[in-house]
């Protein structure tokens, strides 16, 4: 949505009236949690490895069909 404000307030200052689309989805909570960490400086990349979504499947209970 930032990148839309950004995009809207340089089209106000050029005088060029362009269409700008974006996306929002949701409620916004986890978004405006993700985005206050990113501008705050907190938010880290992690990238999970092959063995942690194993570990969490080992971790589900056995449901017999």
């Amino acid at each position: 949505m930032e990148g839309a404000i950004d995009e809207a307030l340089r089209c106000k200052e050029s005088g060029k009236a362009e269409t700008i689309l974006f996306g929002l989805t949701g409620t916004g909570y986890f978004d405006m949690t993700a985005y206050q960490s990113f501008h705050a400086g907190t938010m880290t990349d992690y990238i999970p490895t092959d063995e942690d979504p194993e570990r969490s499947f080992s971790q589900l209970p056995k449901v017999d069909l």
